[in-house]
C-alpha cells in the first residue's frame, strides 16, 4: 500500500516506487512462471500455440490514481538473485 500511495502522490520517491511494484509484480511472476502459463493455456486452450508469446502485467485499483497510472503496467517475469539485483530494482533496469 505505501508503494502504491507513493507512486499515485507523484512525490520525490515515485519513481523508485513505481519500479518497485513491477520489480515485486515480475519476481512474484516468475516464481511460478511455467505452472501460470500451464494454467492459461488449461482455461483457454486457444493459447496453447502462443504459451511462449504471453505478455503479463498488472493494474492498481486504488483511490486517487490518474488516468495514466489506471493503465495496464507490463512487466517481463524474472527473478532478482540478490542483493544487487534487489539494489538495482529500486532504480529500474
Amino acid at each position: 500500500m505505501a508503494l502504491a500511495s507513493s507512486w499515485r502522490d507523484d512525490g520525490l520517491l515515485a519513481g523508485v516506487s513505481k519500479n518497485q511494484l513491477d520489480a515485486g509484480v515480475a519476481g512474484s511472476l516468475a516464481s511460478d512462471l511455467n505452472k501460470l502459463k500451464e494454467t492459461v493455456v488449461r482455461a483457454y486452450p486457444q493459447l496453447r500455440k502462443s504459451r511462449e508469446d504471453l505478455e503479463f502485467g498488472y493494474k492498481l485499483a486504488f483511490d486517487g490514481l490518474s488516468d495514466e497510472q489506471k493503465k495496464i503496467n507490463f512487466v517481463e517475469p524474472k527473478e532478482r538473485k540478490g542483493f544487487m539485483d534487489n539494489f538495482t530494482g529500486m532504480f529500474g533496469n
